[in-house]
C-alpha cells in the first residue's frame, strides 16, 4: 500500500493535502474522483496533482515535504 499526496493549486485556492492509501496510482486517482465525484481527467484539467507519494514509512521520525517543496528547498532561493 502506498500512500498517495494529492493537493490542488491555483491562482485564488489551495486544497490539500487529501492522502489516499492505495495499492497503485490508478486507484488512488479512483477513489479521489469517487470523493470529488468526478472523472480524473476533469481532476487533472482543475489542477489536481500527486504532490507526493509514500511507498514505505520513513525509517525514523521525520518531516515528509511534498516533492515540489523539497525541490524548492534543494534549489534555494532564485
Amino acid at each position: 500500500m502506498t500512500l498517495y499526496f494529492f493537493e490542488r493549486i491555483t491562482d485564488d485556492d489551495f486544497i490539500g493535502p487529501v492522502i489516499v492509501a492505495a495499492p497503485s496510482e490508478d486507484e488512488a486517482w479512483r477513489l479521489l474522483a469517487a470523493r470529488e465525484r468526478s472523472q480524473r481527467p476533469a481532476l487533472e484539467a482543475l489542477g489536481w496533482q500527486i504532490a507526493q507519494d509514500l511507498a514505505a514509512m520513513p525509517a525514523r521520525a521525520a518531516i515528509v515535504y511534498p516533492g515540489h517543496y523539497r525541490n524548492a528547498l534543494l534549489d534555494g532561493p532564485a
